[in-house]
């Protein structure tokens, strides 16, 4: 009889995390509108950048990303010491969670909230905790009410996907002057670019120098359109980052997404393009779908969240089998829900064709 080495028990608990990209048998891909994923890909600056690149993937990349902190530094005006990059920023939260969380801490986190912070938490055997939300908006007291002196990481999806919403400036500023200073706070600012001028929002990237329990997470995988090559950084005190270090894999970051981060900030035009296309199209989808008498939770990201009701599953069999691939949300316990990307024109314009046909 054969024996194997035993994993830690939490481990056990976790549903492996499945992404969008999933085309079930059946399914034809032609549209993709699963993964939040910039419709227009990357800046042409990028895509120069790599192709110059290729020649020297022999060599290592620099393993302190020091180029590309640098870069992100200088766009948003802050020191290149707070800055420390991974792997997407999924490398970034799972860092946080083995340094600062172990077996009987707690970990908090918001339902239906990114599936990462559960997997996060459970793989260094710490016990999740949910906060409930109230018509799908999350308060800072029902935050704070979680706390408990085995609390060491409050994630704030901020905004939240699936369910993208987020804590206003006060409530958050209230939040982390009630909290105990042990307890790291870290703001998921995945979407920040998408609020830009959004009243009462703030990615947090100020409070940071305020409070020194305080991480700001962000990707480059949303508004970059860099979500293949996979790059994250946080912002946070040295003290802060200097244990995480100690743990982060040397070459988290492959040259030529270093290189392509660089280019991507120089690129703001890009970005502009992709921000005003989405500020255009979600809001028209979303009165395309009012048309059909459905509803869906209010949200300033990329993508809306649908109420399909008892026809979720069939919807997405329908879109599937017609070409649109979207995320169901079964798995974050919203099974009448279908999360979709604003994908480009004409797609949102087929898509609701779609839909329109299959509601006559």
């Amino acid at each position: 009889m054969s024996f194997f080495p035993s994993p830690r028990p939490s481990i056990l608990n976790i549903s492996p995390y499945v992404g969008g990209d999933v085309t079930p048998p059946g399914f034809v891909r032609r549209i993709g509108l699963s993964s939040n994923e910039n419709p227009f890909g990357p800046s042409p600056f990028v895509k120069d950048i790599i192709r110059a690149g290729i020649d020297r993937v022999h060599f290592y990349p620099n393993s302190n990303a020091t180029v590309l902190r640098q870069g992100i530094a200088s766009f948003y005006n802050i020191d290149p010491s707070w800055i420390l990059c991974g792997n997407g920023s999924e490398d970034t939260l799972h860092l946080l969670a083995r340094t600062y969380a172990t077996e009987g801490d707690e970990i908090i986190f918001a339902e239906s909230a990114f599936g990462l912070y559960q997997i996060a938490t459970l793989a260094v055997g710490a016990k999740p905790v949910l906060v409930p939300r109230e018509n799908f908006k999350l308060n800072w007291k029902a935050v704070f009410q979680k706390v408990t002196p085995q609390t060491k990481i409050i994630y704030l999806d901020h905004p939240g996907n699936p369910v993208g919403n987020f804590l206003n400036k006060d409530d958050l500023l209230k939040l982390i002057q009630e909290t105990p200073s042990t307890v790291l706070i870290v703001l998921d600012a995945a979407y920040a670019e998408y609020l830009e001028g959004v009243e009462g929002y703030t990615s947090g990237i100020e409070l940071v120098s305020e409070f020194s329990n305080v991480v700001m997470a962000r990707t480059f995988s949303k508004a970059y359109a860099l979500a293949g090559l996979r790059l994250g950084w946080i912002y946070a005190n040295p003290k802060i980052l200097e244990p995480v270090n100690r743990i982060r894999p040397p070459f988290n970051v492959t040259s030529l997404t270093q290189n392509a981060g660089i280019e991507a900030l120089k690129d703001q035009t890009w970005v502009k393009k992709a921000m005003d296309h989405n500020a255009i199209w979600r809001p028209w989808f979303e009165r395309e779908i009012e048309k059909l008498g459905l509803s869906f939770i209010p949200c300033y990201a990329n993508f809306s969240m649908v109420n399909f009701g008892d026809k979720a599953t069939d919807v997405y069999q329908f879109l599937g089998e017609n070409g649109i691939i979207v995320r169901p949300m079964g798995a974050y316990n919203l099974p009448s829900y279908l999360r979709i990307t604003i994908g480009q024109a004409h797609e949102m314009q087929e898509l609701v064709g779609l839909l329109n046909k299959f509601y006559t």
